[in-house]
């Protein structure tokens, strides 16, 4: 018996045969179109769904013949944007075309004929974590996806806290500066304006415009930033404390909201242990009360690229 989990992001899809304990018995990652995104994001998905079925089966193209073959039960999805009970995605996604009000689960139901659940990709990675990741034995937890935006995960008493909606955890959208910038979710100086990736971007072209430094001859991301940082570039050094505390902030407030036993960082960054894991960990003890700040714990996440096809199925065995 084996569940299928499949990751949709904006760059790929994710396809994995996942077993009842949550082990990955197998996966295959397939790139969606992009910048264009000529073929729709949701028959990417399908397709490589169905490849990836058709493959483990010894070729089997017929989906229904395939899953029996896998003995598969049943299909947990995760997606970026925000899907509702039926596996609709209703929100989030305007920067993809034609995947607003995309009928994920229904598709999936009727191509396969098994059981299907869908589920926001940062829900989807703190239930993995929740399962057999920083999280488990955890009642109480926050997780968050730190990336080009900023995703959430919030368990309380064990179990995904999913709001009246289904639209519970989007704190990238909170204030943490009320003079800050306005962003396209039509509120300034958010969570995610200053602590994702792309904010720390936006910061670092303006400190090097600043200091009248051009742009590394590499281009510039988050890898090029820790790298520089890591080899004593003072600059660098100076923005990634200033990212962190900016980061901190925001952290600080789902402290006090939900008093967490753990915060768990993930995203690529995550695996930044002495130039953000640690740092901000101190940094956010720095600024709570010294009540919360004695039992603070902060830990990168544990299942990395594989944490939304495991949440997903979790999320699936669990509904």
């Amino acid at each position: 018996m084996n569940y299928l989990g499949i990751d949709i992001g904006g760059t790929s899809v994710k396809c994995g045969l996942i077993s009842p304990e949550g082990q990955v018995l197998s996966s295959r990652t397939y790139p969606a179109d992009v910048p264009h995104y000529n073929t729709n994001l949701m028959e990417t998905a399908l397709e490589g769904a169905k490849s990836f079925v058709a493959e483990l089966a010894g070729g089997e193209t017929d989906p229904l013949l395939g899953v029996q073959k896998l003995e598969i039960q049943g299909i947990g999805i995760d997606t970026t944007g925000l899907p509702d009970e039926e596996g609709t995605v209703r929100g989030a996604v305007e920067h993809i075309p034609h995947y607003m009000n995309a009928p994920l689960g229904r598709v999936f139901r009727e191509c396969f004929g098994l059981p299907v659940r869908v589920i926001n990709d940062a829900n989807a990675a703190a239930l993995a974590e929740l399962w057999s990741g920083s999280a488990k034995g955890c009642k109480q937890a926050v997780v968050l996806t730190i990336g080009t935006g900023i995703g959430a995960g919030i368990i309380v008493n064990g179990r995904l806290l999913s709001g009246a909606h289904g639209f519970a955890g989007e704190v990238g959208h909170s204030v943490i500066k009320k003079d800050g910038p306005m962003t396209p979710c039509g509120n300034p100086g958010t969570f995610e304006e200053y602590g994702a990736v792309t904010g720390l971007l936006k910061l670092t072209k303006s400190r090097l415009e600043e200091a009248g430094r051009p742009l590394p001859e590499e281009g510039l991301n988050g890898r090029v930033i820790f790298d520089l940082a890591e080899k004593g570039d003072t600059l660098y050094s100076e923005i990634l404390k200033t990212w962190i505390r900016d980061m901190a902030v925001g952290i600080v407030n789902l402290v006090y909201t939900f008093d967490p036993e753990i915060v768990v960082i993930g995203g690529a960054v995550s695996a930044q242990d002495a130039l953000l894991i640690r740092p901000l960990r101190e940094e956010v003890r720095a600024q709570l009360m010294p009540l919360y700040a004695r039992v603070f714990r902060l830990e990168p996440a544990t299942h990395g690229n594989e944490a939304g096809m495991m949440g997903a199925v979790y999320h699936l065995l669990n509904s």
